[in-house]
């Protein structure tokens, strides 16, 4: 475990100085290893049994949905870091497309999260989307 905590232990700038495309890029890379991970189940799974099913998770369009389900539940700071990115040039790369904006400011912040190690706070609200995601299988 400590050559794990070696790996994401990282001396950061000011988190002012780190362009947002970065918090998304690391916000996409963990959301995707989290819901990986919760999909794998017991590991007995086939590969490509894996790859279907984590795609309803990880796409701009998913993203973008889970924004919808935690907006409300985003701190100040975590709304500042979401606005920066969906306004970004980054986002802004494919155009007017919304979920794509939208996905990105979510990323944005869940990356935040990562660097800042503020590890429940991530749990809390993937907590809300996994919550949400039961609720609308059950009807």
């Amino acid at each position: 475990m400590k050559e794990f905590e070696k790996i994401i232990n990282l001396q950061l700038a000011d988190l002012r100085e780190i362009p947002i495309e970065n918090f998304s890029y690391i916000g996409d890379a963990v959301i995707g290893l989290i819901y990986k991970v919760k999909l794998l189940e017991d590991g007995r799974i086939k590969t490509r049994d894996l790859y279907e099913k984590t795609k309803d998770f990880l796409s701009a369009k998913a993203h973008s949905k889970f924004v919808d389900m935690v907006y409300d539940y985003l701190t100040p700071t975590e709304m500042q870091y979401y606005k920066r990115a969906e306004n970004s040039n980054g986002a802004k790369k494919r155009g007017n497309d919304n979920d794509y904006r939208k996905s990105t400011g979510f990323e944005a912040v869940i990356g935040y999260l990562f660097l800042t190690k503020s590890y429940s706070r991530i749990n809390e609200l993937l907590g809300v989307i996994d919550n949400c995601i039961y609720m609308e299988k059950t009807y």
